[in-house]
C-alpha cells in the first residue's frame, strides 16, 4: 500500500539510481492511484508497462538476433498490450482534474510520435516501479 505519492516516487527513483525520466507525472498517477483507492489498477499497469518494454525490447534486437522468430505475433502482442495501457491510464486518471486528463491525454496517448516517444519515457518509469515492487516482495 502506498502512503504518500511523493515519498514512493522518491524511493522508486533512488532504487532505480536516479533513472526516472517524467519523475512529476508519475507522481500524478501515483497520487490519482491513492485518491480513487485504485492501487491495484496502477501496479497492474506497471505489470503491463514492464511487460511492454520487454516486447519492444525484442523488437529492436529482431534485426540482429536470427533466433527472435514470429515478429508477428510479438507486435500483436505489443498492440494489444500497448492498447491496454491506453485504456487502464483512462481508467486511472478518469477521477482526476480535467487539465491532469488533457495533459495525459495530449502528451502521452495521442498518436503522434511525439507522444509515443513519451509514452516511451512513462513506461520506462512504470517498469521500474515494477521492478522495486518485484524487489520489495523479494525482500519481505
Amino acid at each position: 500500500m502506498i502512503k504518500d505519492a511523493d515519498s514512493f516516487c522518491h524511493e522508486v527513483e533512488r532504487f532505480s539510481q536516479h533513472q526516472l525520466l517524467v519523475k512529476s507525472d508519475l507522481q500524478t498517477l501515483v497520487s490519482s492511484a491513492i485518491n480513487s483507492l485504485n492501487e491495484e489498477l496502477f501496479f497492474s499497469i506497471a505489470f503491463t508497462a514492464k511487460y511492454v518494454q520487454g516486447l519492444l525490447r525484442v523488437i529492436q534486437q529482431a534485426g540482429t538476433n536470427p533466433e527472435i522468430k514470429n515478429l508477428r505475433q510479438i507486435k500483436n502482442d505489443l498492440t494489444e498490450n500497448m492498447e491496454k495501457i491506453t485504456a487502464d491510464l483512462n481508467t486511472l486518471l478518469a477521477d482526476s482534474a480535467k487539465e491532469v486528463r488533457e495533459k495525459f491525454k495530449e502528451k502521452y496517448l495521442a498518436l503522434t510520435a511525439e507522444s509515443f516517444a513519451n509514452l516511451r519515457m512513462l513506461l520506462n518509469d512504470l517498469e521500474w516501479v515494477k521492478i522495486y515492487q518485484n524487489q520489495l516482495k523479494r525482500t519481505k
